[in-house]
């Protein structure tokens, strides 16, 4: 049987693990796409921050600000499409 000590050993050597894999699959993105990415995944936001170092707080503002921007941009696309369509009209 493992001690506590032992699996408390072990999980902090996954949790490297976890960070090293996850610092090499996504090298080169910006942390909004490692979020969407990790998130999208089934990580939740404490195992998202655990992963990049920092807080659920962080994640969780780095999610709503991407949503806030792909809602605009979605609104600008459907103007930009919009207007497209009335061009036509003329």
């Amino acid at each position: 049987m493992m001690s506590n000590e032992q699996f408390e050993r072990m999980m902090n050597r996954l949790d490297t693990l976890i960070k090293i894999t996850a610092i090499n699959a996504f090298q080169g993105k910006s942390i909004t796409e490692v979020v969407r990415i990790l998130s999208s995944l089934g990580f939740n936001n404490k195992d998202i921050a655990m992963i990049l170092g920092t807080t659920s707080a962080s994640v969780a503002t780095i999610k709503y600000q991407s949503k806030k921007q792909r809602k605009k941009k979605g609104k600008l696309a459907e103007t930009a499409d919009r207007e497209e369509v009335n061009k036509g009209d003329k």
